[in-house]
């Protein structure tokens, strides 16, 4: 180890929930990587841990997200550092610092993962460098630099702490302070090296920084809120079947852009009646084969749907969206798995690409037109494909068209409207093929 054990002091009696958000990029050695992973299982092991003390979760980033464990996976200080023991060094040759941030608020803070309302929130995010690329992401649609800033501030928006710690002579002052709570004299933290942030001083710092000062400075205040407007359409009374086939391939590029597609799922979802006398969902996602996630009778209520949207996890591949249709056919919208007579069948296809076999996918999307199935197709960023969008639908106004995943949300509503205006559409029965 780069450096010696130190004393605990008495001073840190906060509980909190820690998370931490590392740098694995290609700049950092191997053997800096592991003195930086040395100060978190350090600093860790300063604190109390456990399910009614301080949590922790933690995620590592490079060219891709990559997530660790949440504040509800580990509840013993033991099975933490574990798990820290066990994050590995990417080597990724870009430095996505935006979206590990992403991933922090809308995943590690989200409501049902472990993070308490009672208990001070605290991020630590360690880089050696700054957001590279840090212009435009093809797939995104973001500016990097600009969406680090966007991502951090929603996380101090919700009232949490970051903490910014940059290592070495290539990290970009002005990021670290855009990302770190004010003070900046606080809140960023700059070394020479890993081998001074792994010296006690630096680790005692933190901790008296994260524990005491934190203690005795009044939260900070989140932006004021209105009762909210209520929704302008809303599916009630809705009798449908509605499955969700989601691209999962390789050209999404990391499960943080995949997870932007799970959330616009799930503000769909929002605005239904799910239940076995209302709206049933299920959902399947694809790459070089399809994978059904749920069944239209596996869960009988809202939450419930949406919790199973939130843990679908993306895996990368081609785009055989042909194999998806015939799942959808044969297992998704099928009687022998849930769906009913005489009601709407209504499948939501969001691909960001073209099929991989277009002659097989237009052979499966003839069988599931001959069926009546509705079909939306929702194309995203800059290689989706009009022609085959409007294969899918079979109707104009059932196609929807975004510049980048980011675009999704604006058009939810329209997307349920439309989707409300097929319970006057009735369909023919459907067989068992």
């Amino acid at each position: 180890m780069a450096a010696g054990r130190f004393k605990r002091a008495p001073f840190c009696k906060t509980r909190i929930d820690l998370a931490f958000v590392i740098d694995s990029s290609r700049s950092i050695s191997r053997s800096d990587f592991k003195k930086q992973m040395q100060f978190v299982n350090d600093i860790v092991d300063f604190l109390d841990v456990g399910s009614d003390e301080t949590r922790v979760a933690a995620v590592s980033f490079s060219n891709h997200l990559f997530p660790q464990f949440g504040f509800n996976d580990y509840t013993t200080k033991t099975d933490v550092l574990t798990a820290i023991n066990g994050i590995k060094h990417s080597m990724g040759d870009a430095t996505r610092t935006y979206l590990a941030l992403e991933h922090t608020h809308q995943n590690l803070f989200a409501p049902g993962n472990g993070e308490r309302p009672d208990v001070v929130d605290v991020v630590v995010v360690l880089t050696d460098g700054a957001t590279n690329p840090g212009s435009y992401d093809r797939l995104t649609g973001s500016q990097g630099k600009q969406q680090t800033q966007k991502e951090a501030a929603l996380i101090k928006d919700r009232g949490a702490y970051i903490f910014a710690i940059g290592v070495g002579r290539g990290v970009d002052v002005k990021e670290l302070n855009g990302i770190s709570s004010d003070p900046d004299q606080r809140f960023t933290i700059q070394v020479s090296g890993f081998s001074e942030l792994n010296s006690n001083e630096v680790k005692q710092m933190l901790l008296k920084r994260a524990c005491v000062e934190i203690e005795t400075t009044p939260v900070p205040t989140p932006p004021p809120t209105t009762t909210p407007a209520p929704k302008e359409v809303e599916c009630n009374e809705l009798l449908a079947d509605i499955f969700f086939v989601l691209d999962q391939s390789s050209s999404l590029q990391t499960e943080g852009n995949f997870n932007k597609t799970l959330n616009f799922v799930t503000g769909v979802i929002d605005y239904l009646h799910v239940s076995p006398t209302e709206t049933q969902v299920g959902a399947l996602k694809f790459s070089n084969n399809p994978e059904m996630q749920f069944h239209l009778t596996d869960y009988t209520d809202k939450q419930d749907v949406a919790s199973a949207v939130s843990r679908i996890k993306w895996k990368g591949g081609n785009t055989f969206l042909d194999k998806a249709l015939r799942m959808l056919r044969t297992e998704g919208l099928n009687k022998a798995y849930g769906s009913r007579d005489n009601v709407p069948q209504i499948a939501v296809i969001i691909t960001d690409g073209v099929s991989t076999n277009p002659y097989a996918t237009k052979l499966e999307l003839k069988r599931l037109h001959t069926l009546n199935y509705i079909l939306f197709a929702i194309g995203v960023g800059p290689d989706r494909n009009p022609e085959e969008l409007a294969r899918i639908a079979n109707n104009p106004n059932n196609v929807f068209e975004v510049e980048s995943l980011n675009g999704l949300q604006a058009i939810r509503e329209s997307l349920v409207t439309r989707i409300c205006a097929e319970r006057v559409r009735a369909p023919v029965e459907i067989k068992k093929p």
